[in-house]
């Protein structure tokens, strides 16, 4: 009974591999909660089953760690659900949200927080998928707004056209489950100016307070960290930020925080 205990244990046990994802050993089937991204190998055999939950407000999403995943379809279903008659979800059924990045990987995403994977063969090379969390990204949260996966596959940002203040804009992200912008790099601030273009004054969350510019949404100071003010600011013209999208050069203005400015509102899984 010990030895088959210890057993047991093993196969239930997962590890972290060097790229940060949780690598689940090569058994057949299982249950798991996905807070951080797993890999699985394709088993060996047919007819094995995981399941697969995350929180109640995120989606699971699956990739294939190498190869292309509407090929290897033909050895496994994902359900969007637990449920052996849950719709099978595939990739050619996706849809890509107009202003989602062309160039992410082939992708399955599900409606709610639960999903099982059913293999139906054991496919002749070894598969690996890859299970995360990510956020749900809408088609729109209302009238003259765009969402899309700017930055990668988990993640998803809207664009706000209506001109409201600082104050209002954030509002309006934290009623769709959203925060205000908080840029984390160079890179993420050209995604966005890649997928909106000029022309607009987007509010972010950077405020000044105390002696200190910080991103209200994630309560992270910029000292030290990224920034990238437009040429000769911040010049006091007030306690809040926009992107300065009006022209190509780009960069960030303060601005009076009542003043009606767009406003783009990020989902982080």
């Amino acid at each position: 009974m010990l030895k088959i205990f210890v057993f047991c244990l093993v196969a239930l046990t997962y590890f972290s591999s060097s790229n940060g994802n949780v690598v689940a050993p090569r058994t057949c089937g299982g249950r798991v909660f996905v807070d951080k991204p797993i890999v699985i190998d394709a088993p060996i055999h047919d007819d094995c089953i995981w399941e697969f939950q995350t929180k109640d407000d995120r989606i699971l999403l699956f990739t294939l760690v190498d190869g292309n995943l509407k090929e290897a379809q033909e050895f496994f279903k994902i359900h969007d659900g637990l449920d052996s008659e849950s719709p099978i979800l595939l990739v050619e059924n996706q849809k890509i949200l107009e202003r989602s990045r062309k160039d992410l990987p082939a992708s399955v995403y599900t409606t709610q927080s639960t999903a099982s994977v059913r293999f139906t063969k054991a496919p002749t090379s070894n598969l690996k998928l890859k299970i995360e969390k990510a956020v749900n990204c809408p088609a729109n949260v209302g009238a003259q707004t765009e969402c899309g996966r700017i930055v990668d596959t988990t993640s998803c940002y809207c664009a706000d056209y209506n001109k409201r203040s600082q104050t209002d804009q954030k509002t309006v992200c934290s009623n769709i489950g959203f925060y205000m912008l908080a840029l984390e790099s160079r890179t993420e601030e050209d995604l966005i100016a890649f997928a909106w273009g000029t022309g607009f004054q987007f509010w972010t969350s950077l405020s000044y307070s105390n002696g200190y510019w910080i991103w209200e949404s994630t309560n992270v100071p910029i000292n030290g960290g990224y920034f990238n003010w437009a040429i000769g600011q911040p010049d006091g013209s007030g306690n809040c930020v926009h992107l300065n999208a009006v022209t190509s050069k780009g960069g960030w203005n303060d601005d009076s925080c009542a003043t009606p400015h767009e406003a783009v509102c990020e989902g982080q899984p």
